[in-house]
Parts: C-alpha cells; structure tokens; sequence
C-alpha cells in the first residue's frame, strides 16, 4: 500500500503582458517545519515584464484575480494495472475529460497572514453566496469575486504520479470546456487584449517533506505559474534615404487595386493579407470572437486558435504623410502617429504573406520638382507573419533611390529597376528578448534577421548581437540560394542599393574571416521564424561597417539563333562548380555562336548598416 504525505500546497503565480511570472515564497510563519507540519496553500505575486512589477501591481495586471485548475494523476493499483487515475484537485467537480470549472483566486491588500491559506494577500477559500447571504463577496473593491460553490484548501498528495495546472485571467468573456489539454474562450476584441493565460506546467519531481525548501515546481513546494498576454502587438512605420528629395502624401492600396495616382489613394496603412479581423483591439467593436486555447507540446505555451473567417487586410491606422516623412530606422514616420503599439488578435491559423500596395510622391525643395511613383509593392513572406500571442511585430518600410513602381502609366509604362527596401522586425516581448528582420521590397525580395536588433524607436544592426539570417523571396515564396546567387560584400559609407545596381560606387566581396557568408546546411530556429536549409544564408559581422547582400536572379536564355540574335548585356559562364565566373557581353555587335550558353542576370541588393 502506498503512502502518503499530505503538505499544504504553496500555490505561487505569475503574470503580465509579455512573459510575466508570479513567484511564490515558502517561507513562512506556517511553512513546513522539519517535523513536517502542515503548509496551507498560499498566493504570492510578482511580475518580471520588461519592467519588473510586484504586488499591487502585478494583482492588477491580473484584475486582481485569476483561475486556477489543476489535476493529479495516480498511478494504477498494482504493479500489473497499467491504467493510470486522474482525478481534480482545483476544481468544483470531479475530473472530467470535457469541461471542469477551476477555482477562484483574488488579491486583498493587507490581508496576508489573516488566514493559513493566505501569506501574500491571495485568497482562495471561501464560502458560496446563498439565498441566505446572496452580498458574500471576495476581494478588492470593484474587481469582487462571488463564489457559486465553496472552496477548500487543498494539500500536496506525495504518493501522486505528477500534478498538473493550467490557469488564465480574463476581464470579461467566457470560458467553457476547461481541462488539463486547453479551454474555449468567446468575448469582444478588447477582453481577449485583457486576457492572460498560463503556461501549462506539469509536475513529477518530489521534494524532500523533511528538509522543506523553497524550489519551485516540485510535490511539496511552491508552483509557479508564468502567464502571458493572450494579444499581440503590431506597428508600421516609413523612413526614406533619398538624396536631395523628401518623400510625402504617402497612399496605401488595400488590395492592390489599380488606377491613376489621383484615384488610388487611402490615407489609412491598410495591407493585404490574411489576418483574424481587419481593426486594432482598441476598437470599440462588440463582435465576439471564440478561440480555442491549447498548449504547445514542446513549449508547454498556449497558442490561441480561432474558427473565425479571415480578413483579407488590416489597417494599422492613419499614416499622415503631408509633411516630410522620417529618414532614420530609428526616427520612421507611423502609422497611427506615433511608435506605440496597436494590441491586436494573435494571427497563428490564418497567416499568410502580406502585401504592401503605395503610391507616394517625391518632392525636391529646391528645385520645386515633384515625382509621383506608383503602384509600389512589397511582399512579407508568410514565415514572418505569424503574430502569436504574447509577441509584438514592427515593419518598417525604407523607401531608397530604388523603388520597383512607376514614374508613367500603370500596365503601360516599364517599372523602374529599383526597388523599395521593406524593413520587419519581430520583437519577442519575452523578459525583453528582440528580433529585427529587413526586406528589401523588390521581385525578388531579400530579408535580413537578426535577434536583440530591436528598440523602442526602430531597428539598430549590431556585431556584437550575433549572426544575420537572410532570405530571398519572389512574391512570397522563397527562393533556393546557394553560393553562385548570394554572396556578401562591404560597402563604404553613403552607398545605395540603386549605386551598385548603376556600378557608380565599388563593393569588396567578402571572402575570408569570421564573417563569411555560408548557406544554411540544416534548418534553424531563431525567436519561433524557422529557416530552411538551402532557403537561407547567415553571416556574423564582425567589425561596425556597411554590408550589401547580393542575389542574383539566373536565368539561361532560349530561343537564339546563332549568328542572327543578338546577346549584348547576357553573360557567359566560366568554371566547373559553383560560385561560377560571369563575364558579361558588352559588344554591340555580339551574336549568339553555337556550342554557347548565355545567361541573364538580375541583380538585387540590400544595405544594411552594423554597429557595435
């Protein structure tokens, strides 16, 4: 027969709008002693964002209560049953595999230590309201908790096979077929911003009744729950690098549509794509959303997943473009009219590329002169738009002195060789860890990402921040690079993309060092965005200095007649293995030969800035 230690519970949690914890202290006046007294469960509170917070605070990011369930499992009666027996511990019913209802916790200040259950102002036993005293109610003023039903301190069960608890906070909403494997939560845009839910966390390993300690996470001691913002937070900003000219009267194309530059225009940042919902939750939208909430299985972290249909844009607010827009990564013009966050529904079931569509107008002060371009595009793969919870994603769009629109007729006139440069970082708003990523907005498009590249204000590239992931995709779909199509050079101070593209600036090829570029040989993980072998490059930068990526579009031309058809500008192809020689024909008179194979060649670049 088994034996079993009963020890009260110390229940700690943790909790905030990036990845914050609440961490339980053991330590005190009724702690377990050596002698193995009993413990009541007891609620602390801390929370580690960006920005620490504790007590008070950290209650209120909560809305000074949360629920909590949790289930232990026993294992079969002998030694020949192998069928373990889960049963609730916090919980108003027994287990059930469809839907439990957890427990109640609220914070009161002052109140530790009022009752055994009780050392850090979290409380959890009470009574039921009744017919009798239907006013019973818990908790701080205007946050109150009423209790349906009756709950009691619960203690650890040593002889247990493993415990496991799950728990969310909401503020509004409601939460329906509760287990140890997920919920459904329904409510407005705004109370699913309120919402945080718990890492799921499971617990086996036994502490020491005897030698009480204050480890987290173990039968006998106290649980520590981390809770994360069910929402996501996205931002748009746009900066320009053009020499002599500002840029001004930026418009966006929801979807792409055509027309003269005078017809096309919307002042709001609206992108095609595929999200869930095409507004901000700030929105005063009562529209219900139900998600399902489940857990990762490798991260133990919940991942919200809605049957909603998908909305084909969304719009990251008012971009006033009427006066010169900013000409930094740091200092960019946004969207909504500053560098705030919007708070926005995760986008992990519906994710696709998304597509910048703009016209804008280039204004030399000087002279007077003014450009319109249109009919700029800028695709963001799909690997870059999975907005998970708990995340916060900034893109940023650099328009340089190369630009993939039109200075003539849309569909008549030739779109200029030059393309936009789209900047998207993604920052993991985990204890403050920061990713960047930069896309050049061209056919084809590259992308650079770097971890710990992010600030409040932009993206800074540093050599000390580690290696910078890259790339290329053609309308959304990413293309096979190797070491003949990609390939790393330095570039001295002032050099654009448009000056390498005309070869009015020089570039040296980076062949030797620590900070060669190679072609990823085995996928790659780096803040959730998954590089796939043969479908990225890296490089470390070693020193603060201009680095220009190049990907070369090669084609081999069909179609010749030798002696007839003219090949001035293709290239010829030297060496046995790749990275091949190019030579290009500068002839005028050059003409196909027999026995020769040409090629086309399109080159695209990206400049990024390193410091330190």
């Amino acid at each position: 027969m088994k034996k079993s230690y009963l020890l009260a519970m110390a229940l700690a949690a943790m909790v905030s709008c990036t990845s914050d914890e609440f961490i339980g202290d053991s330590n005190s006046p009724n702690g377990v002693n050596g002698n193995g007294s009993e413990k009541a469960i007891a609620f602390a509170s801390n929370t580690p964002r960006i920005t620490r917070a504790s007590g008070a605070d950290a209650a209120q990011e909560l809305g000074y209560s949360f629920n909590v369930y949790a289930t232990k499992t026993m294992e079969g009666a002998t030694a020949a049953d192998d069928d373990d027996v889960t049963s609730n511990v916090f919980a108003l019913s027994a287990y059930s595999e469809t839907d439990n209802t957890p427990y109640q916790v609220w914070y009161t200040a002052s109140s530790a230590n009022q009752t055994t259950s009780n050392t850090y102002n979290w409380e959890y036993v009470g009574a039921a309201s009744s017919s009798t005293d239907p006013a019973t109610t818990y908790g701080t003023t205007g946050y109150e908790v009423t209790l349906a039903s009756e709950q009691t301190i619960k203690y650890w069960d040593y002889s247990a096979k493993n415990y496991i608890f799950t728990a969310y906070s909401t503020k509004g909403g409601s939460v329906t077929k509760m287990t140890n494997n997920g919920f459904t939560f329904t409510g407005t845009a705004a109370q699913v911003a309120d919402m945080y839910v718990a890492d799921k966390l499971t617990i086996t390993e036994k502490s020491n009744p005897a030698v009480h300690t204050t480890a987290d996470n173990k039968i006998g001691d106290a649980v520590k729950l981390t809770f994360r913002s069910a929402a996501t937070k996205v931002r748009l900003g746009i900066y320009e690098t053009i020499s002599g000219y500002v840029v001004k009267d930026v418009s966006f194309r929801p979807n792409g549509s055509i027309g003269g530059f005078a017809a096309a225009t919307k002042t709001n940042a609206t992108l095609s794509g595929s999200f869930n919902g095409n507004a901000i939750l700030s929105s005063s939208s009562s529209d219900p959303y139900t998600f399902t909430i489940t857990y990762d299985a490798a991260s133990n972290v919940a991942q919200l997943i809605t049957s909603s249909d998908a909305s084909s844009y969304f719009d990251f607010g008012t971009f006033a473009s009427s006066s010169a827009i900013g000409e930094t990564s740091t200092a960019p013009t946004w969207a909504s009219g500053s560098s705030t966050y919007n708070i926005t529904l995760p986008n992990t079931n519906h994710v696709g590329n998304m597509v910048l569509y703009v016209d804008y107008d280039l204004y030399n002060s000087v002279s007077g002169e003014t450009i319109h371009v249109k009919g700029a595009k800028a695709v963001v793969p799909e690997m870059y738009m999975t907005w998970n919870p708990n995340y916060a994603y900034t893109y940023l769009f650099k328009i340089s002195d190369n630009t993939n629109g039109t200075t003539g007729i849309e569909g008549e006139s030739p779109e200029g060789i030059f393309p936009i440069t789209f900047d998207a970082l993604t920052i993991a708003a985990t204890e403050g860890s920061q990713v960047g990523t930069i896309t050049t907005v061209t056919t084809p498009a590259i992308t650079t990402y770097q971890n710990n590249s992010v600030s409040a204000s932009g993206i800074t590239y540093a050599h000390a921040s580690g290696p910078i992931y890259i790339t290329v995709n053609t309308n959304g779909t990413l293309a096979d690079l190797s070491v003949d199509n990609t390939k790393l050079y330095t570039v001295e101070d002032g050099t654009t993309e448009a000056d390498l593209i005309l070869n009015t600036k020089t570039k040296t090829a980076v062949t030797s060092g620590d900070h060669v570029l190679s072609i990823l040989s085995a996928d790659a993980t780096v803040q959730d965005v998954t590089f796939t072998s043969g479908k990225a490059a890296e490089f470390t930068p070693n020193a603060s200095t201009n680095y220009a990526i190049e990907f070369a579009t090669i084609e081999t031309v069909t179609g010749l007649v030798a002696d007839t058809t003219p090949v001035t500008g293709y290239y010829t192809r030297t060496g046995d293995t790749a990275p091949y020689n190019y030579s290009k024909i500068t002839d005028p008179d050059a003409k196909a030969q027999n026995g020769t194979t040409y090629y086309s060649i399109v080159y695209q670049y990206k400049i990024i800035a390193v410091g330190s």
